[in-house]
């Protein structure tokens, strides 16, 4: 007897298609709008998280860039004016003079915008010489023309290796940053040094121009010479672009005091006081200061009745400086060339030190200076 359900003649029935659940094979257009607004919803958040990551680490790059610049530039000062020298033969043995203009080395190159280059001395923030601290202090469009003597350390096995004076210069000058005439033109801080003595082919060196850096001079002195050979004395008008020391540096200053007591007297940039007289600050407003707030001469002249501070050879340096971050030195770059336009309602001049101080950081030093008249 055959089995029933086996060999019948009916279709038999596939058990696991009845078995099968059913599957959607479509979605509906709500499904499709939700999914795709929590697509966009969960990317722009993720993109906001990475952007906030990006741009704090840009900041932080460019504070530990600037910072590290800073370094640099007050770690050589401090060591140069360590060893700073004086000497009581009535020259001058530092100088330091807040530039006028940016006229001084005949190698700044102008900006491709000539009205929105860095602003003038006019321009209150670009001079302000009397601000409570040397932090707010602006020191002219060229910042500072610091030069004064130092001792070279070296191993002194022949006359070109003695341990001898230099005349070492710092100024700011706009230049390219490379040799090439077409790489982009950045801020930079220069220090010269002038050799100590005179080459084997004859070119001059500290010993040979003197120890005096009276710009006044008569006859003029070799360091008054524009020269753009390493060495020369003229490097401290004209350093070669070697000697650079720190790019980006667009303010350089210093501030000079005597030790009077207990008490730091400020002698450079001061009005002239009498001896004993409260020490000499104040807001110094004009455009244009008097030549004894803009200059000093440390010399051991027998200082003035109305003005004992002028020369006075100093006991302790200030110094400041203010470094772009590499993002501000691309938008001063491209504002100066043209290539972005201040809002409305600001001034280029204005504008310029909104970048400016925005994307910039000042760095400050106290320098002791141990040595005294020989």
């Amino acid at each position: 007897m055959k089995a029933a359900g086996f060999f019948g003649t009916g279709r038999a029935r596939h058990p696991t298609r009845e078995m099968r659940p059913a599957i959607a094979t479509s979605f509906t257009l709500i499904e499709v709008l939700v999914a795709a607004t929590l697509t966009v919803v969960l990317a722009a958040v993720a993109l906001a998280a990475v952007s906030g990551v990006l741009s704090h680490w840009n900041r932080t790059a460019g504070r530990l860039a600037s910072a590290a610049e800073a370094r640099l530039v007050l770690e050589q000062l401090a060591q140069d004016l360590h060893g700073a020298i004086f000497r009581s033969d009535d020259n001058v043995w530092l100088a330091v003079t807040v530039q006028t203009d940016t006229n001084l080395s005949g190698q700044w190159h102008a900006a491709g915008r000539p009205s929105q280059a860095k602003p003038g001395n006019t321009h209150p923030g670009t001079l302000a010489l009397g601000a409570p601290s040397i932090e707010e202090a602006r020191f002219g469009v060229a910042g500072v023309w610091l030069r004064f003597f130092t001792t070279k350390l070296d191993t002194n096995a022949g006359a070109a290796d003695l341990s001898a004076p230099v005349a070492v210069g710092y100024q700011i000058i706009r230049q390219n940053a490379t040799a090439s005439s077409t790489s982009e033109q950045r801020y930079m801080l220069f220090r010269a040094e002038v050799r100590r003595t005179r080459t084997a082919g004859g070119a001059a060196g500290s010993f040979e121009a003197g120890y005096n850096l009276d710009p006044a001079a008569v006859p003029a002195t070799a360091y008054m010479t524009p020269s753009g050979t390493a060495g020369d004395p003229g490097n401290l008008v004209r350093p070669p672009l070697g000697s650079v020391l720190a790019d980006n540096v667009i303010d350089f200053g210093v501030r000079l005091y005597l030790r009077e007591g207990g008490d730091l007297r400020l002698v450079f940039p001061a009005a002239p006081a009498t001896a004993g007289s409260l020490p000499a600050g104040g807001a110094f407003t004009s455009a244009t200061p008097p030549a004894s707030e803009t200059r000093h001469l440390a010399v051991s002249t027998g200082p003035a009745a109305d003005d004992y501070y002028r020369h006075a050879f100093p006991d302790v340096v200030e110094a400041m400086i203010r470094v772009l971050d590499e993002e501000g030195a691309r938008l001063l770059a491209a504002y100066e060339a043209g290539r972005l336009q201040p809002p409305a309602g600001v001034t280029p001049a204005d504008y310029w030190w909104v970048l400016a101080e925005t994307h910039s950081e000042v760095f400050t030093r106290r320098i002791a200076i141990g040595c005294r008249p020989l």
